[in-house]
């Protein structure tokens, strides 16, 4: 259900409705990406010291829900402000989306075992997916009674959002159990600072590990850039008006979760890494045709596939890290995965808003393919045990 729950966030707010508030609020694709990389940026850079707190005092769920609750209110005022605050609203909503998800990632291995990781992953995967089509029909709705393309339209979605992510999400935080009933306490931030400076310290010993981060840090990246910039991509090649965008949105999220359960099944049989790959160069291929072709046929082919895809690479994503990392250190070392990917996201973003306000929205995608490429590059040299 927190899956159903953030996901909600994703779709209306990272990647349709918030960039377009800032369009019509008289900022660019450059705004959305600077805004988004220092988010990221700024996750990156905690995620490490609050996933070895989770680790030590095992209250994952605590931490979730201070994170969930600040990104909701914070989600809830955006609209009601002008473009600076817009932009500082959303930077620090999207900072505080992102750490909630290493904690939440975490708790996999509270409710899986290792021959079903991948399966339960692509459940959730796969579920997130619903509350997208959920949330995009909600949306569609209030279009019809505020405007589509309107401020006051965006400020209902807006606290819509807010509404259903911390609606939603209460489920996860009411009835899944965990271990951990440690106050957290001044010393704990000192002991898992000392466990992060150890970790680095040890990097040798976990070089397979860090390699799968770093190509985490390049493919992640590509897809967080594409889902960015997916509408406002749209709206520059094609025209598309958000009335036109929404449905077919919805039905990339369809493909998303169908994709998320395919892949599940997949990942657990031939393995997480082969899996992965599969999908990197699938991605590439169908970047490549709406790269040299882009008309509403190619677009909507490349959305469903691609909505596919991505419900593949959160599916295999999580499991393949928690295979590679020793059990004692899996949110610490999915807070590094965290950080790893955020950092990323503060190069995909920017580039592709720099590249799309300068040279135009299709020589940026070149960025997109250019990340997918070396992040399969990288994984290639992961050794990770096969079924």
């Amino acid at each position: 259900m927190y899956d159903f729950a953030n996901t909600i966030f994703s779709a209306l707010f990272v990647t349709v409705y918030f960039p377009l508030f800032v369009v019509l609020k008289g900022g660019s694709a450059f705004h959305v990406g600077l805004v988004m990389s220092i988010s990221m940026l700024l996750a990156g850079l905690t995620v490490p010291l609050l996933g070895a707190i989770a680790d030590i005092t095992q209250r994952k769920k605590l931490l979730l829900f201070i994170f969930t609750m600040a990104c909701c209110i914070l989600t809830f005022l955006t609209g009601f402000f002008s473009l600076v605050f817009v932009l500082l609203l959303g930077l620090f909503a999207n900072y505080f989306f992102h750490a909630a998800l290493d904690v939440y990632d975490s708790l996999l291995v509270n409710i899986s075992t290792k021959k079903n990781i991948g399966r339960i992953s692509g459940l959730g995967t796969a579920i997130g997916y619903l509350g997208a089509i959920f949330s995009v029909t909600l949306a569609f709705i209030i279009g019809i009674f505020y405007g589509y393309e309107t401020i006051s339209g965006i400020k209902v979605v807006f606290v819509l959002t807010a509404f259903l992510f911390f609606s939603t999400s209460f489920f996860t935080f009411a009835l899944v159990k965990e271990p951990g009933k440690m106050k957290i306490r001044v010393q704990h931030f000192k002991q898992a600072f000392e466990r992060v400076i150890s970790t680095i310290k040890k990097i040798k010993k976990y070089r397979n590990i860090w390699l799968f981060l770093l190509a985490s840090f390049l493919f992640v990246d590509a897809a967080e850039t594409a889902i960015i910039f997916l509408y406002l991509y749209a709206r520059d090649q094609l025209s598309l008006s958000l009335v036109q965008f929404l449905p077919l949105f919805a039905i990339m999220a369809t493909a998303s979760a169908i994709g998320a359960l395919i892949f599940g099944k997949i990942t657990d049989k031939i393995g997480h890494k082969t899996t992965l790959g599969i999908i990197l160069f699938s991605w590439i291929a169908i970047i490549l045709i709406l790269y040299f072709n882009t008309t509403y046929a190619t677009f909507t082919l490349a959305g469903i596939i691609g909505g596919a895809l991505l419900g593949g690479i959160w599916t295999t994503t999580r499991p393949l890290l928690i295979q590679l990392a020793p059990a004692e250190k899996i949110s610490e070392l999915l807070g590094y995965h965290g950080l790893t990917e955020k950092f990323g996201g503060v190069i995909g973003p920017f580039l592709f808003g720099l590249i799309a306000v300068t040279l135009g929205f299709k020589q940026a995608l070149l960025v997109i393919i250019a990340l997918f490429l070396a992040g399969a590059f990288v994984l290639w040299f992961v050794k990770a045990r096969q079924k």
